[in-house]
């Protein structure tokens, strides 16, 4: 009886690939045993590993991995500019949903429904132990409740995006191999644009990471079209990414071409050349056929989970499609969003923006990696299998660049979906470099694995918690990145906060109790307000910045609000947008200047205003 040995089947007990017991195994055997074991991700020098006992041994290895490397200073390193709107909108879901208000889970056209769902059950979770540790939930009375939600949140969505690379680490072991799925693991999880987005509260890391699972399982059905769970868990995926962002759409398309061109190339077809059509009419109907039979079954599964996941949905989702319609064509299409690029305020960047954010976003790495395999698949130097991964790696990469140019909406962000998938192909690149060394001993392959990565585990050391703050050193690194690329989501948050921790110190101030600014500034006349330190910023960064002032007793203020701005003592203004001279209702003067590993970043003035005091 002949048996074919693959590598899923090697390394179980009783199954095939074992000599009868007692028997000295041939050679042969124990070479064939060998690199099955290999492939599979056993070790050829214990007879049955763990991980052959455990199946998804590895799988949860890289979830805990994952989730460590996003544990230090989580809920205590940074708040974007639309995380207060994404607290709110949680809570509101949250509460309609236990009201059986359905329709009001529909909060925003993003539609970020995903996010909401974990921000609900995170706030529940803070409640409960806010109760069980007697803490108030009130900001104003108690700052600490704002981080320890802010952490628990955060977890959530870390744990959630943990078990989606560990999916999509188990389709990358079964398609090229542990080796290959490892060092993918790693180079992801390592690449610090990636590793800042998956630590926020906000939608760029999951929609990221589940449209990256629905294209590795794609692919891993298309290598065995009995395997329909595959296709099935895609889909799944594709609708989670759906309900987490619109741009997600993107997947029906790309999995509709990606199917077509699959059948197209399945040899059970026969496509021959008639006349002037490349199809033969039998032919063109069995390919519609197929094609509808896998792509129907994939979209039918994406709209259960759409449906199934939003209520919204179950009463009005009319409503439901007219605002994500909206939210498509008016804000993200013909929305007028300006931002500071080369140095110049513009309202759309242009279709070179995505390629700057590549270079100075990206790890050397990703893109020598990245270009290194294209080199490789071009000299043929890829196995078959190899090949065929990257190149529907690369269509994915190719479209996607193709939608992110034609909305006016342009951030840095919103290219993290192709830059994870161009992750994939950097990894390839590196495996076979490292595979064409010949290692004598098993320890040499490892040390060089482990050398390989320490400058990427430093660089994410070095910019920790400060993920945003990362640009690529080939092009400038911060200093220039910051010329030409406005952060739109503040960076150096700590060094901002050390500088009036140390200045307030230095001063004398004291801590302020007051559960609001306004009580500060019209109770007993301001006196007290002279005693404590009051920092301006403009409305943006004031959003990110305001939770870690009151954490030392100090208070940051809007710099837009007259009456409050008029009593603060001190303001500040990023270097790429420092109005501070145009400020014609305050006496603005410059007092210094806060860097980041070196870099000016803001300029700090002082209020020489009369309503203000130093003593």
């Amino acid at each position: 009886m002949k048996v074919l040995l693959t590598a899923r089947d090697a390394g179980v007990e009783g199954k095939m690939g074992l000599s009868p017991e007692g028997a000295e195994p041939s050679k042969n055997m124990k070479k064939k045993k060998i690199k099955s074991k290999l492939n599979s991700g056993t070790s050829p020098k214990f007879g049955h590993p763990r991980l052959s006992r455990f199946k998804l041994g590895s799988e949860i290895l890289v979830f805990v991995f994952f989730v460590l490397i996003h544990l230090p200073n989580l809920g205590h390193d940074n708040f974007n500019t639309d995380v207060w709107k994404w607290k709110s909108r949680s809570y509101n879901f949250g509460s309609a949903i236990l009201g059986g208000d359905f329709s009001h889970t529909l909060q925003t056209y993003h539609p970020g429904v995903t996010l909401m769902w974990l921000g609900s059950i995170g706030a529940r979770i803070n409640n409960f132990l806010a109760g069980i540790k007697g803490q108030s939930l009130i900001a104003d009375e108690n700052v600490n409740i704002i981080f320890q939600l802010d952490f628990i949140q955060k977890l959530l969505v870390v744990i959630i995006i943990g078990i989606a690379v560990s999916f999509i680490f188990h389709a990358l072991k079964n398609i090229i191999g542990l080796k290959y799925a490892l060092f993918s693991v790693l180079m992801l999880s390592l690449e610090p644009f990636y590793l800042g987005l998956t630590r926020v509260f906000h939608l760029e890391g999951l929609v990221s990471t589940f449209m990256m699972a629905s294209v590795v399982w794609l692919y891993y059905f298309f290598q065995n079209r009995e395997k329909k769970g595959r296709l099935a868990v895609s889909a799944v995926f594709a609708g989670l990414a759906l309900l987490t962002k619109t741009s997600a759409l993107f997947l029906v398309l790309f999995t509709g071409l990606a199917t077509a061109i699959y059948i197209f190339h399945d040899g059970k077809y026969e496509f021959k050349k008639s006349g002037r059509s490349i199809f033969v009419l039998k032919n063109f109907w069995k390919f519609i056929k197929s094609f509808g039979k896998i792509f129907l079954s994939w979209f039918l599964i994406l709209t259960l989970v759409f449906f199934a996941l939003w209520p919204a949905m179950w009463v009005s989702p009319g409503k439901v499609f007219q605002e994500l319609y909206n939210g498509i064509v008016n804000i993200g299409v013909e929305g007028d969003h300006f931002q500071y690029y080369f140095g110049r305020l513009v309202e759309d960047p242009g279709p070179g923006l995505y390629f700057v954010v590549l270079g100075f976003k990206s790890s050397i790495y990703l893109l020598a990696g990245f270009f290194g395999a294209l080199v490789f698949l071009a000299k043929k130097k890829l196995s078959k299998e190899e090949s065929s991964f990257l190149i529907f790696l690369l269509i994915f990469v190719f479209f996607y660049f193709i939608q992110l140019i034609i909305p006016a909406k342009k951030l840095d962000r919103y290219i993290l979906p192709s830059l994870v998938i161009m992750s994939l192909a950097s990894s390839m690149f590196f495996v076979n470099l490292f595979n064409k060394i010949n290692f004598k001993k098993s320890w040499q392959s490892f040390a060089t694995v482990i050398l390989f990565f320490i400058p990427a585990i430093y660089t994410n050391i070095y910019v920790h918690p400060d993920y945003f703050s990362y640009f690529n050193p080939i092009f400038g690194g911060l200093k220039k990145g910051v010329e030409i690329l406005e952060p739109k989501w503040i960076i150096g948050t700590e060094e901002i906060v050390s500088y009036f921790k140390d200045l307030s110190k230095k001063e004398g101030l004291e801590f302020s109790s007051n559960v609001s600014f306004e009580e500060l500034v019209y109770k007993s006349h301001g006196r007290n307000l002279k005693k404590v330190m009051t920092v301006g910023f403009q409305e943006k960064y004031y959003s990110q910045v305001w939770p870690f002032f009151r954490e030392f007793g100090a208070w940051a203020v809007i710099k837009d609000l007259a009456p409050f701005a008029e009593k603060t003592k001190y303001f500040v203004y990023p270097v790429w947008d420092d109005t501070a001279l145009s400020e014609s209702n305050l006496k603005l003067s410059y007092f210094d200047t806060i860097k980041l590993r070196g870099v000016p970043l803001y300029n700090v003035y002082k209020n020489e205003g009369e309503g203000v005091s130093f003593e």
